[in-house]
């Protein structure tokens, strides 16, 4: 047998050859990879979640679907298009002036109108007698409504959409579907 004696010198010269140093090629594989998984990523992102309009419409129609029975047919309220129209009688639900504080800045919005509500004449003292016996309530969710209101949605020329939440939050606070629509008057809004 024959005995292999290391000298200190022999070591290092049977260690691991040096690692090869990566050129830039590598480097241009790793981004590229790494660009690939985010422009995937957008791409997922884009498909999957819904453009503003589609929100809208999905709140929309989640609104109607929560309306009560009575007021299914009137999803377009204010247009003017009901067939009772000479039945209708229209009630004074108040003047309003209400400051919306805008989440992204310093200012806010100030917005000032009369609220009418059309009512089945044979109704309107019912009406009035209720909206007197809540007047409070009403006005805290006719002043709810437009603070949750966004600019678009007081934008709107026909404010289809904040018409129909104050009044399906009016007809739930009546306990029935009492009023047919509510209209606007003297509508004017402004950066304060």
């Amino acid at each position: 047998m024959s005995a292999m004696t290391a000298h200190p010198g022999d070591v290092e010269a049977t260690a691991a050859p040096a690692p090869k140093e990566k050129g830039i090629g590598g480097k241009i594989v790793v981004a590229a990879f790494m660009s690939g998984v985010v422009a995937i990523e957008c791409l997922v992102a884009y498909l999957l979640f819904p453009s503003p309009e589609q929100v809208a419409a999905l709140a929309e129609k989640n609104l109607q679907m929560t309306l009560p029975a009575g007021l299914e047919g009137h999803a377009e309220q204010g247009t003017g298009k009901e067939s009772d129209d000479r039945t209708l009688m229209e009630t004074d639900l108040g003047d309003y002036s209400v400051t919306v504080p805008q989440p992204n800045g310093a200012s806010s919005l100030r917005v000032d109108f009369h609220l009418f509500g059309t009512v089945p004449d044979a109704e309107q003292v019912e009406v009035e007698r209720l909206v007197e016996r809540h007047i409070n309530r009403f006005r805290d969710q006719v002043l709810h409504e437009i603070r949750n209101s966004s600019p678009e949605d007081l934008a709107d020329p026909g404010l289809a959409l904040i018409k129909r939440r104050i009044l399906e939050r009016s007809n739930a606070l009546f306990g029935r579907p009492l009023l047919k629509s509510v209209v606007f008057s003297q509508f004017s809004y402004f950066e304060q």
